[in-house]
């Protein structure tokens, strides 16, 4: 499963952009089983304004305009939000469905959708 590193979300807020961070994380087995970590399943507003797979792996590669505009985005801040409430709960990770599943991927979507039935 593949979850968004909080403090990494809230470095690049702060202007810290380490460009060797991963944003998404993929964690399996053991290692899974003994994260604790918050869910968030949203799409509230216009798909256009959502963080998709591709942009949330690329974030802190991208140059500052680029990012700039994905961070603008309402669906961002949900995620920026929710990092911060993880941060405050005290877990690392977070997973949200819009930027952690590639949709790309049928296997990987058919297996996030099953799984969240579990």
């Amino acid at each position: 499963m593949r979850l968004i590193n909080v403090q990494v979300i809230l470095g690049i807020e702060e202007g810290k952009v380490d460009p060797d961070a991963e944003v998404l994380v993929e964690l399996n087995g053991t290692e899974l089983e003994k994260t604790k970590y918050a869910i968030l399943s949203h799409c509230w507003g216009a798909v256009k304004d959502e963080v998709q797979y591709k942009e949330m792996q690329k974030l802190v590669r991208m140059e500052g305009p680029a990012r700039d505009q994905i961070m603008k985005r309402s669906g961002y801040q949900k995620i920026l939000n929710s990092c911060k409430q993880a941060n405050e709960d005290g877990l690392q990770w977070i997973w949200v469905d819009t930027c952690c599943i590639d949709k790309r991927s049928s296997a990987e979507l058919s297996e996030a959708i099953n799984s969240m039935y579990r």
